[in-house]
């Protein structure tokens, strides 16, 4: 029996149940991004959330739900971001849960989970391994398995980032987010198509992981070759049977693709114009918009998402580094 379609409905029951657990971030004008794009750019400070990222809203309403329904033992898999959530909610909502990482994880993000009275393994190098790998323990213990993306309360959760950026700039015509395995922009388009059937949807993909702009490109899910990225919170192969791609498919009305070098500008400048240290993931949406990739009409709305801030220390030590040298400055 194929699943009840994913609706706006399924929104605002997370809305309920994660209220006065998420933190309902700021919208804020970036004067830096409406100069350089002419547009009138308002950022989602997801960055300001829970556990430094967007992943608490869809991880505490996958926890709620399986609360609800008495399911005691959980298990996910997660590049970093979606594992503090769960780690977090499953603080909140007092489920045993184990968190499968893959064997590259950034450290800042392990050290983080280490703090939280969490399972923790590690598997494969690419998360497609990792999440088969935390898919079939929860088969074999008998538990929950919650996907990062793949599973309907974690979009859901996702897509009140959307409710949010409407109920303060109601007249939002394009929404720039970065794409990993489509979780976020699912969501949020799913609630933004219903709003305003005319925005446009900009997904956001980096160059040395495109893999789901190649999916819809292809019209079903492949694998891609992958390449080392800062952008490691959106990187790596998606699940074959993901519900987010016909999702994906219907809500994302234009994809661009960005190099690793205007990732990593990214990180500089938006610290620099903003006073905020992100992590690649959001540079990647960022980068989209301050390196032009993206045309705007004069003083349109455009609505960006910061998903994240859990980059690692050695990581923008590195990049600052390199800016202060093609500078002069060192």
């Amino acid at each position: 029996m194929a699943q009840e379609r994913l609706s706006i409905s399924d929104v605002l029951v997370a809305r309920k149940r994660i209220t006065g657990f998420v933190t309902n971030t700021p919208l804020r004008k970036s004067h830096w991004m409406s100069d350089v794009s002419t547009a009138e750019v308002w950022m989602k400070l997801e960055n300001l959330q829970v556990t430094g990222s967007f992943k608490y809203r869809g991880a505490l309403n996958a926890m709620t739900f399986a609360k609800e329904r008495g399911l005691t033992k959980v298990f996910t898999a997660s590049a970093g971001n979606h594992a503090l959530g769960m780690a977090e909610a499953a603080r909140t909502t007092e489920r045993e849960t184990t968190i499968c990482l893959p064997t590259n994880v950034s450290p800042i993000k392990k050290a983080k989970l280490e703090m939280f009275s969490v399972g923790i393994t590690q598997h494969g190098d690419d998360m497609e391994l990792t999440e088969q790998y935390a898919a079939r323990l929860a088969q074999e213990k008998k538990g929950l398995y919650i996907s990062p993306y793949n599973n309907r309360e974690v979009i859901a959760g996702q897509g009140t980032v959307g409710l949010e950026m409407y109920e303060l700039v109601p007249k939002l015509s394009t929404i720039v987010v970065a794409v990993g395995g489509g979780g976020l922009i699912s969501g949020i388009g799913l609630v933004a198509k219903v709003i305003n059937p005319k925005v446009r949807i900009v997904g956001v993909v980096p160059a040395a992981s495109p893999s789901m702009r190649t999916a819809v490109q292809s019209g079903h899910v492949v694998r891609v070759m992958q390449h080392d990225t800062i952008a490691d919170g959106i990187a790596g192969n998606i699940d074959p049977e993901t519900i987010t791609f016909p999702l994906v498919q219907e809500v994302v009305d234009e994809w661009v693709t960005v190099e690793e070098r205007d990732i990593r500008q990214a990180v500089f400048d938006f610290l620099e114009h903003e006073g905020m240290l992100i992590e690649g993931a959001a540079a990647c949406a960022i980068a989209a918009i301050s390196s032009k990739y993206v045309e705007f009409k004069p003083r349109e709305r455009v609505g960006v998402v910061v998903c994240g801030g859990n980059i690692d220390r050695s990581t923008w030590r590195e990049i600052v580094g390199e800016q202060l040298l093609s500078a002069g400055k060192v």
